[in-house]
């Protein structure tokens, strides 16, 4: 009986911890506000891009932002997300102030909701994930511009899941189910903007490819890592063996912020014509 009662004890032990580590959560501090246009363009002119490439955007209401985009090769191929582009004819990364390269997109056979972005130049591209690695309970962290500015968000993986597309002339596509677990701190908006963005594991390697959130159930959608393979696999990528950053729900802003400064994670907009 006594052994019954401390086999008992242990089992609801095990549950309150497992559920409270799985709740945790932390949000990331405040994005700090922008540097002025001067400052930024001068950042911007030391970038991994051909000079030749970095074009003045036009006003505001001659622009919009649409996404996130990452590197996958050091030749200037990167991730993004189609609907992040839809029609638009006049594509760009944001590379600070009023600059940007234009990019051009090439589409991967059987991966519709995905292009590859084409610049003179990227930074140095994100390791990807063994799969054998994604396991339920990971947190995962995806960083990029959600409602157009700097920020972040933290999950917990579920399992995967299938999106339905067939409404949409597309066939459905298998996905990894997050529960959110944390993001930018005073975020005003949701984190579609994440589009295209990489979420990455602790060890900063690539999950899976951002999709969508859902608030409401508290829930972030991502591809799963094979088709983040399939999508690299059409790149000239070379490996890469250069130690990555660690990542915890302590820091996750630092590192993403060192992501997006060293233009491995950049903002994809449209200009408007």
């Amino acid at each position: 009986m006594k052994l019954d009662w401390l086999l008992y004890a242990a089992t609801i032990t095990a549950l309150v911890v497992v559920t409270g580590r799985w709740h945790e959560e932390l949000n990331a501090p405040p994005a700090p506000p922008p540097p002025g246009i001067g400052e930024m363009s001068l950042f911007a002119s030391f970038t991994p891009f051909a000079v030749s490439s970095i074009i003045n955007l036009p006003v505001d209401d001659q622009k919009i932002m649409t996404g996130t985009a990452f590197a996958i090769s050091k030749n200037g191929e990167w991730i993004v997300a189609k609907e992040s582009v839809g029609a638009c004819t006049h594509p760009f990364l944001n590379i600070g102030g009023n600059l940007a390269v234009p990019f051009k997109t090439r589409e991967v056979p059987s991966y519709g909701g995905y292009l590859i972005a084409i610049t003179e130049g990227a930074g140095r591209p994100l390791s990807l994930i063994d799969p054998a690695n994604v396991k339920p309970g990971m947190r995962a962290f995806m960083p990029g511009y959600p409602g157009g500015q700097v920020g972040e968000a933290t999950g917990r993986l579920i399992g995967r899941t299938v999106i339905e597309r067939s409404k949409r002339g597309r066939p459905n596509e298998p996905v990894l189910a997050w529960a959110k677990a944390g993001q930018t701190e005073e975020l005003k908006s949701d984190l579609n903007q994440l589009v295209g963005g990489p979420a990455i594991d602790d060890a900063s390697h690539v999950v899976g490819i951002t999709i969508k959130e859902k608030p409401r159930r508290g829930r972030i959608y991502t591809a799963v890592p094979e088709t983040v393979a399939a999508l690299a696999a059409t790149t000239a990528r070379a490996p890469d063996f250069d130690a990555e950053a660690t990542i915890t729900k302590r820091n996750y802003g630092i590192v993403s912020d060192t992501l997006r400064r060293e233009y491995r994670v950049a903002q994809v907009g449209c200009i408007i014509s």
